[in-house]
């Protein structure tokens, strides 16, 4: 048997709860308050052990049963008084489960002497006496050299009822057995043979109903046929005192925190999870054994036959280069699972095999005990996307990543966003410029792109394609391209199209001239008042090609000489991206004509799939009265839902060509649609309808004849303000 180790303190649970003290129960009845403690051990001197952790007191289960048989409590030790009415009851209390017959499963229980009375308004305290409560078996055997010459295997079998247990040598477990329970012996054996069998032990020493708190030691012999014998038996009598038997202290376990059944644990790398081994001790901590087998590089160096707590370089090792801590409760691995990683991207799986001392006991007794636990480190899982109204000519911005396994804020931080062009090779990707935004100086020649996230070597996000927009320009943006109709005479209409070119542009041409539409042979009979051009052509910037020249005009279908021009046809001249649609009202003829029934619309359908930062331009402007020409531009997608959008007024008079530009703002931060259409309106007034300035005049425009602008005229002319337009460009700054 070994020696007892001197623990701090006894098993016996008493100070925590003896002293007695007032409470709200004293006031309206009376209460039981429960106080553990140990036969022949003074209870006020009591104190459960430091090293045991949590006292074994909360763990005891304590049953207060009142004279007649009714329960009135029945679970753990009780922090505060047992509300109880007057009467006497039985205090019981108990540590363990009294089974017939298990391996190390000690069993405590004690029962107050006397019957606890309990007055109303008072309260009883009751001491319960515990003591060791089942019987301890284990044996010794004769020496191994003579064993060896008949037997392969052989042990002492215990058998309670249907149960049995086999103490072997070097048994470091111990048998526990109910008290009084119905014992029997016998000799288990394999022979050298192969031949299995056992022998009923007999004797008078042997117990047939072993008593509590007896530990029973069975000497066996060999006899002269090399059989087994029973040379004496030894019972020792143990109880809850001040030095307890290492033997009646259970073995050390370990459980997981963070682990499954299997005491197997996967994560991603980089995520935080909570792992350690809790360890149930019931003395200090001796000692631990770990092996280790790392498939993460890193670690792989580490993995030998065995790590030895207690030894220096091996506690050196786990703790500094593995993060490992260790305490008297657990074994901390949530620094190592920081550290673990995948082998570029491949899944490692890592062991950890524990093995606790403590009360000269360890924890691989029970060999039943999974001790091995596995650490699986998958690969951090984590996507990109880039959305289509993200890409520029000459950016694209990479949205925030989403991180489905693994810390997002870790990964988030690390990751290294990267571009390269779509056919290249794999050595060509390089960090992009701005974190999440790649910006070239120049608009690429290449248009299509690959992005991805890249955490380290093998670990990257799925690889995205971006294709960047083109900064395209407007069809016709010189004005060189016109054709125009000479209806009759010297009356003409002009289109900022070239002949059989699919138009991109246009003006209210079809508007203020409508009148030629309905008078069909009676062109003799129109006067000129009744219709005249708003746009048209003249000499360009700088001399070179054409522009046009936007006019305010008061012609108009429906005028009458006699009572001057109606207000609905006092219009600006417009150019503009789109398409006019004219709705012709009701016909006549001279004052009978009703030209207010006359519409037009601009219809916003000049398809574009670029989105520029800024429109520029040329121009002059002659302002009649102190008029206003504007600008206007928008950028609408598929709905025809405006995107962004820019304008410019002024009233400022141009005689030389002169440059405006006109901003489109967009705001950081926000994702702007692709675009679809685009319209571009130029005005020369402001001012439409009754409040129009213009006045009466002979008017002289061109016609481009044989190569040359041929200037013509026509009279009466309305005219006001008058905006020439040249060299439209789009400027691309993203």
């Amino acid at each position: 048997m070994r020696d007892w180790k001197k623990i701090l303190g006894g098993l016996a649970m008493a100070c925590l709860l003896a002293a007695c003290q007032a409470d709200d129960w004293r006031e309206a009845r009376g209460g039981i308050r429960v106080s553990l403690g140990e036969a022949s051990v003074g209870v006020e001197t009591k104190s459960t052990p430091k090293e045991l952790g949590k006292p074994l007191t909360t763990e005891f289960n304590v049953r207060v049963v009142k004279e007649g048989g009714s329960e009135i409590y029945n679970g753990k030790f009780p922090d505060e008084t047992i509300p109880a009415s007057a009467g006497s009851y039985t205090v019981t209390a108990s540590y363990g489960e009294n089974v017939g017959i298990a391996w190390d499963a000690p069993y405590y229980e004690g029962t107050t002497e006397e019957p606890v009375v309990v007055k109303d308004g008072e309260t009883a305290t009751a001491t319960v006496t515990c003591k060791v409560a089942n019987a301890l078996f284990s044996a010794t055997f004769p020496p191994a050299e003579e064993m060896e010459k008949a037997y392969e295997a052989y042990g002492l079998k215990v058998t309670v009822g249907s149960t049995s247990m086999t103490f072997k040598p070097g048994e470091t477990r111990h048998i526990y057995v109910k008290a009084g329970s119905a014992v029997k012996y016998a000799f288990a054996y394999t022979r050298l043979s192969g031949e299995e069998g056992e022998a009923p032990l007999t004797s008078d020493e042997l117990p047939t109903a072993p008593a509590a708190g007896t530990h029973y030691t069975i000497n066996l012999t060999m006899d002269d046929k090399l059989g087994l014998d029973i040379s004496k038996v030894e019972a020792e009598e143990v109880s809850i005192s001040e030095t307890i038997p290492l033997e009646w202290l259970p073995k050390p376990s370990v459980s997981a925190t963070g682990f499954n059944a299997n005491n197997s644990l996967t994560f991603a790398e980089t995520e935080m999870k909570e792992a350690k081994l809790d360890l149930k001790l019931a003395s200090v901590l001796q000692d631990i054994k770990f092996k280790f087998n790392f498939e993460d590089e890193q670690f792989s160096s580490l993995t030998k036959e065995e790590y030895i707590w207690s030894n220096a370089e091996d506690k050196k090792a786990i703790s500094e280069l593995l993060g490992i801590t260790v305490s008297d409760k657990s074994i901390d691995l949530n620094a190592l699972l920081a550290k673990l990683q995948t082998n570029a991207g491949e899944a490692t799986t890592n062991t950890i095999e524990v093995d606790v001392l403590a009360n000269d006991r360890w924890s691989s007794e029970d060999k039943e005990v999974n001790r091995t636990y596995t650490i699986i480190c998958n690969k951090p899982e984590f996507s990109i996307a880039v959305q289509p109204g993200n890409v520029w000519t000459k950016t694209f911005t990479i949205d925030e990543p989403t991180v489905t396994a693994g810390d997002a804020e870790v990964l988030k931080k690390n990751l290294v966003y990267q571009y390269k062009e779509k056919d290249a090779d794999d050595n060509a990707w390089q960090p992009c410029s701005g974190g999440l935004e790649q910006a070239f100086s120049e608009a690429p020649t290449n248009k299509a792109y690959q992005v991805r996230a890249f955490y380290r070597e093998g670990i990257v996000s799925e690889v995205v394609d971006v294709e960047l927009e083109s900064p395209e320009q407007l069809p016709n943006s010189g004005m060189e391209k016109w054709s125009e109709d000479n209806y009759r005479g010297n009356r003409y209409s002009f289109n900022p199209w070239g002949t059989d070119e699919t138009p991109f542009w246009d003006t209210n041409n079809d508007f203020t001239t409508r009148h030629r539409h309905n008078w069909s042979g009676l062109w003799d009979n129109i006067a000129n008042y009744n219709g005249f051009h708003s746009v048209s052509y003249v000499e360009g910037h700088g001399g070179n090609g054409l522009a046009a020249e936007l006019r305010s005009t008061a012609n108009g279908r429906g005028n009458n000489e006699l009572s001057g021009e109606a207000d609905y046809n006092k219009v600006a001249g417009k150019l503009f991206t789109g398409t006019a649609n004219v709705t012709m009202g009701t016909s006549g003829m001279f004052g009978d004509a009703d030209g207010s029934k006359d519409t037009y619309t601009e219809e916003k359908n000049a398809s574009f799939t670029s989105r520029p930062t800024a429109l520029t331009f040329y121009y002059k402007y002659a302002p009649y009265n102190s008029d206003t020409w504007s600008v206007h531009i928008e950028l609408l997608d598929e709905n025809k839902n405006i995107i962004v959008q820019g304008d410019k007024t002024s009233s400022e008079t141009k005689n030389d060509w002169a440059q405006e530009t006109v901003p489109l703002n967009y705001e950081e931060g926000t994702t702007y649609a692709k675009c679809k259409y685009i319209y571009v309106i130029f005005k020369s007034t402001v001012n439409e309808g009754a409040n129009m300035p213009y006045r009466e005049i002979t008017q002289t425009f061109y016609v481009l004849e044989n190569g040359a602008l041929s200037a013509h005229t026509y009279e009466p002319a309305y005219v006001g303000s008058v905006l020439t337009i040249d060299d439209i460009s789009l400027i691309y700054d993203k």
